[in-house]
């Protein structure tokens, strides 16, 4: 048992009245003489006895009187949650509501964002007028991140609606925490959470909701209705690059949510607002599917492309935007102390879609290239090794070329680079055994394995060191060794030669395979950027173009209504968007002359919810979380039984006004005396 206000209990020293009154009774018997005693003390002895229990049972009604008026004021409380924590005295509160697409479905009250909001009410009715409460929605803005007074909450309640945002429930329970942890006011008192949901499989990952001791969680489900729903699971660009003429491959991917079979599900792809290809697709129940539409890119410049089917009742789902820039040369780089070299020369600047420079010394600024060549460079300086270092760790690539005389001015930089070290050179003519055909540099090169291409040869080459290298093998050589080898570094790659890139020392420079293998180096050096990004996430989107945000702050519209200007911030030599909720369509979008593809998050599209049942399951054995009842009755009593724990106080008045029955019965009950 626990009091509110165990201050009052002192009182209970007031019993020292009606024992003092007790104790200090100064009545006096007199005596009376009568000429026959014998019946008159039995009489006396008869009475005295009577009296003498009256006073005792008086007393004792006196003292539970006093005892239950302090109680009373004490207010007494009964523990009956599990665990016998009894969240008493100043609590701080934290209620999430789940606003995604789901919410916004009907149920028996309309819909379940509205009873949503009802039972946010309720449980702020359940704590008393002071206490603070912090409103969490999916979109966990920094405005968010407040306490509230229940006035003000009410307010906020009113302002809540759906958004395309999701959030997966171990994170938002994450957030709660750590939130009341590090803010609540005066730092005393309980700490309660509500998760207000309906709980879709997808979402929630109760196994990973966090362990705190410190936190009460409670979790009001709204049952949800499932549906079935046919939609775009994935979209995915296959291609290097890029460019005017070239072919792009798109990958779809397809998800049947229902109990029924599907056939011929038209497929259709929308290039600039124009239908490019079509074809239909069979779905078994509760299965995946893939597709592959194809179209040539045109023109240059960037290029808008949406995918869609047909379904319903869920059609938020139903098609996917995507958006690419074409014709956008490649920047490469070559530095050569001797002039350039002849065959890369030749490979590059016959080609529109790269750039190709070469210089003998490494430019102040490599922003404009996504590819530089280290060709037989004997020396490189402290300040080089950090520049190319910190250009490859952002995204950078480089091959590294050696030269037969020296090779130890390029081991500081492969060392920095954690890239495998030039050890011996060794004269010998050797055949390339094996090329890595499955890897991303051959991707959509060959067709299999071709055993009867010609395999390159070297007369001579270095041996490569071990020294906590991690290398991936392209082409490796009959003797062991490896003639091309690709280390990731950061965000970018390292590709090292074991042999100098001349015909004096290998006829790689002469074959097929020459090609396809540098020409590929210098297009997947520049990272493409994501052909969509997903609404509702908030994480921050790489721009292409640099703005010089103290004199132009660029529009982000949609080409029609939709016009604001987002939070834009330089992150080292790269510029992002960072999201604040500001969108909530999907759709194509400009800012200045740059495309971006905004999707609806499809962990919405599962129309599957989690029983009672089965959260009362996956809570078992976690005394940090409850689930209410009955989320369809008012909340606020529950709550108040089950974090105030039974309230005794009722109790306590009754025994006083008992007690003091008692003693006016026993009062009362005192014989007349007689004349």
């Amino acid at each position: 048992m626990m009091f509110t206000y165990p201050a009052f209990l002192w009182g209970l020293l007031a019993v020292l009245i009606p024992v003092a009154v007790h104790l200090f009774n100064f009545r006096r018997y007199r005596k009376e003489y009568f000429s026959n005693v014998e019946r008159l003390a039995a009489l006396h002895t008869e009475s005295r006895r009577q009296n003498t229990l009256r006073q005792w049972l008086v007393l004792a009604a006196r003292v539970l009187a006093v005892v239950g008026l302090v109680l009373a004021f004490a207010r007494p409380v009964l523990p009956t949650t599990d665990d016998n924590r009894v969240s008493m005295g100043d609590a701080v509160v934290s209620i999430y509501i789940d606003n995604s697409f789901s919410m916004e479905s009907a149920d028996h009250d309309g819909s379940r964002l509205e009873t949503a909001r009802q039972k946010a009410r309720e449980i702020a009715d359940a704590y008393s007028p002071g206490t603070r409460f912090q409103l969490l929605t999916n979109s966990m803005e920094g405005e968010e991140m407040r306490w509230l007074n229940r006035d003000e909450l009410a307010e906020a309640l009113d302002e809540v609606a759906v958004t395309p945002g999701s959030r997966m429930m171990s994170e938002v329970a994450a957030r709660q925490g750590d939130f009341m942890r590090n803010n609540a006011p005066g730092g005393n008192g309980s700490h309660h959470a509500y998760l207000i949901s309906d709980f879709q499989h997808t979402a929630t990952d109760l196994e990973a909701m966090p362990t705190d001791s410190t936190v009460l969680y409670t979790l009001v489900p709204l049952a949800g209705v499932e549906a079935d729903n046919l939609y775009i699971d994935t979209v995915l660009l296959d291609a290097p690059a890029y460019f005017t003429g070239g072919s792009v491959s798109v990958a779809v991917t397809l998800r049947n949510s229902s109990g029924r079979a599907v056939e011929k599900v038209p497929v259709k792809l929308y290039i600039d607002n124009k239908e490019r290809a079509l074809t239909t697709l069979d779905l078994e129940p509760e299965a995946s599917g893939n597709v592959t539409l194809r179209f040539s890119i045109d023109h240059a410049g960037w290029v808008d492309g949406r995918v869609e089917i047909e379904d319903y009742p869920v059609t938020f789902d139903d098609s996917y935007h995507f958006t690419l820039l074409a014709g956008e040369p490649v920047g490469i780089g070559e530095i050569d102390e001797h002039g350039s070299n002849a065959h890369l020369q030749k490979l590059f600047e016959a080609d529109e879609s790269v750039e190709f420079h070469s210089m003998r010394h490494i430019p102040p600024t490599m922003e404009d290239y996504s590819f530089f060549i280290l060709n037989e460079v004997s020396h490189l300086s402290s300040g080089e090794v950090q520049q190319l270092t910190e250009w490859v760790g952002e995204g950078g690539s480089l091959l590294v070329v050696p030269s037969v005389d020296d090779a130890e001015g390029l081991n500081i930089l492969l060392a920095t680079l954690q890239a495998p070290q030039l050890d011996h050179w060794v004269k010998r003519t050797v055949r390339a055994s094996q090329i890595d055909y499955a890897g991303s540099l051959y991707r959509g090169v060959f067709n299999g394995t071709n055993d009867e291409m010609e395999m390159p040869t070297v007369q001579g080459h270095y041996t490569l060191g071990q020294q906590q290298a991690v290398k991936q093998s392209i082409i490796g050589l009959a003797d062991g060794g490896e003639l091309l080898t690709l280390t990731p570094y950061g965000e970018g790659k390292v590709y090292l030669l074991s042999t100098p890139l001349t015909a004096d020392w290998t006829d790689l420079v002469g074959q097929a395979l020459f090609v396809p293998t540098f020409y590929n180096m210098a297009l997947y050096s520049r990272p493409l950027p994501p052909a969509s990004h997903t609404l509702g996430n908030g994480a921050p989107i790489v721009l292409r173009g640099n703005y010089d945000l103290e004199r132009q702050l660029p529009e982000l519209t949609d080409g029609g209504d939709i016009r604001f200007i987002p939070d834009l911030r330089r992150v080292g030599n790269r510029q992002v968007m960072v999201p604040h909720g500001e969108l909530t369509t999907a759709g194509l979008y400009r800012l200045a002359d740059e495309h971006i593809a905004f999707n609806y998050d499809r962990r919405e599209s599962e129309m599957r919810f989690l029983t009672r049942e089965e959260l009362n399951q996956a809570l078992k054995g976690r005394p940090e979380y409850t689930l209410v009842r009955n989320s369809r009755k008012p909340l606020a009593d529950e709550l108040r039984r089950r974090d105030g724990g039974r309230q005794l106080w009722h109790v306590c008045l009754l025994l006083t006004l008992l007690a003091l029955a008692a003693e006016t019965a026993l009062l009362k009950s005192r014989p007349k005396k007689k004349k």
